[in-house]
């Protein structure tokens, strides 16, 4: 049959084998090199990211990473309600002392289950003591070390008459508890 097609038919027949070929690999390969492109954009967007998360060599993300760590608090999963309580006021205990106020009370205040998590309880700790001003806000600036600590509850100062740099000083907190 090739053999009855004249030269001409043939240039046509291939023009045309070849346009369909462009075509179809143009319309399949043209969506394919888009998402490639965007493949990669992606991942080197990911490595940028990667790198400040879990710096290799680089001394900028180190000290980002670094930086990272220090903002973000640090927390325990809730441990049952017996092992908690001793956990947490003991933890809570050291950071009084830290920051040198002088406890008169420390006791917990009551239990109640959280609201939207029904599994866990809310146990709340008050502490009642004396310090001075400078000493109450280096305790707050210092509570979310505490890897227990869910919330401050109730904060209030009371200025003494005599010395105003003296305060009593009546924290509560919270934790969860399984």
């Amino acid at each position: 049959m090739l053999k009855k097609l004249s030269q001409r038919d043939k240039r046509t027949l291939l023009l045309g084998g070849v346009t369909a070929v462009i075509i179809v690999g143009w319309s399949l390969g043209l969506p394919w090199l888009n998402d490639w492109r965007d493949t990669r954009l992606l991942l080197t967007a990911r490595r940028q990211q990667l790198k400040l998360i879990a710096p290799g060599s680089d001394a900028a993300a180190a000290k980002a990473a670094e930086a990272l760590a220090l903002a973000v608090p640090v927390f325990e999963m809730p441990q049952p309600e017996k092992t908690q309580s001793v956990l947490f006021r003991d933890r809570f205990t050291e950071q009084l002392k830290k920051a040198g106020i002088k406890v008169k009370t420390l006791e917990y205040t009551g239990l109640k289950s959280a609201k939207r998590l029904s599994q866990y309880k809310v146990l709340r700790l008050q502490c009642k003591g004396t310090c001075q001003l400078n000493q109450a806000f280096d305790l707050l600036a210092a509570l979310n070390e505490n890897p227990w600590l869910v919330g401050v509850e109730e904060f209030l100062i009371k200025c003494d008459p005599k010395n105003r740099q003296n305060v009593d000083l009546t924290l509560t907190v919270s934790t969860f508890a399984k």
